[in-house]
């Protein structure tokens, strides 16, 4: 029988999408940039010698500069035979060092005290039914029964494209994921919806270039507002859909700043 790996985990914690604890100074560092925020300090570098980082974080007044030791213990830092007149804080998961002549940040004990969100599916709501986020937005940006119909009648055909392909629904716009990237952004306004499609920077028909020298050189944008309007430029949805993958296959960058190939050969010429 074939040998299978053994795979060791840590605790369950399930804390903004990691879901084991740490058990390595890598897994130390991940979860703290989770938690910078809330601890009121930002990380100015990570580096490759001592001290791992330097961070600052607020004291009311301003933003003390601190050098930052990343440890999964607090006693790894002693061990390691680490200096303690370099290091201003030491960001562990477990403080297990009495008497350590450096602040430390247990965060093992500070995720108790932090605001958490459970890991979910990207299309699943926040709360409530299926479709109530949508409702919502809809609702707070004013937009019309007749574009909430548009709206609908565009997300039921990119699934029947691809039944993989989903949408979330954020602050200023409604995205649509290919389902690797995003490949439309819709905009919905009262009486119409404004689409963003990925060109990839060639023409696509019905779809106007968006293109400026640093940005959306790879996207188009439309405007439909009815349902004849949406039927002629669904045969450009499903090529953006189409383009995106292969994209994708060819490792091109896709973003809103990514530079067709052309543009990118004049830079370095």
């Amino acid at each position: 029988m074939a040998n299978i790996e053994r795979s060791i985990v840590g605790d369950l914690i399930n804390f903004r999408g990691m879901v084991y604890a740490p058990l390595n100074e890598s897994g130390v560092v991940f979860l703290f940039a989770k938690m910078a925020e809330d601890l009121n300090m930002y990380i100015e570098e990570i580096r490759p010698e001592p001290p791992d980082g330097i961070a600052r974080r607020f004291t009311g007044k301003g933003w003390e500069r601190l050098r930052v030791e990343f440890e999964y213990r607090s006693s790894d830092f002693k061990q390691h035979g680490s200096d303690a007149d370099r290091c201003d804080l030491i960001i562990c998961w477990e403080h297990d060092w009495a008497g350590c002549p450096v602040e430390v940040i247990e965060l093992r004990d500070r995720i108790k005290e932090l605001e958490n969100w459970p890991i979910r599916r990207p299309d699943e709501p926040i709360g409530g039914e299926e479709g109530e986020d949508l409702d919502v937005w809809f609702d707070e940006h004013g937009v019309q029964d007749r574009v909430r119909g548009l709206f609908q009648s565009l997300a039921d055909h990119v699934k029947s494209v691809d039944e993989q392909c989903f949408y979330r629904v954020g602050k200023t716009a409604i995205t649509f994921y290919s389902p690797e990237r995003t490949f439309i952004h819709v905009h919905p306004r009262q009486n119409k919806l404004r689409m963003v499609l990925f060109t990839g920077g060639d023409t696509l028909e019905g779809v106007e270039p968006v293109g400026r020298k640093n940005s959306g050189q790879k996207w188009g944008s439309v405007s439909v507002e009815d349902q004849d309007q949406l039927l002629e430029i669904l045969a450009s949805v499903e090529e953006s859909y189409k383009r995106i993958n292969a994209a994708i296959k060819r490792n091109e960058r896709t973003g809103w700043h990514a530079k067709t190939e052309d543009a990118e050969e004049e830079g370095e010429s």
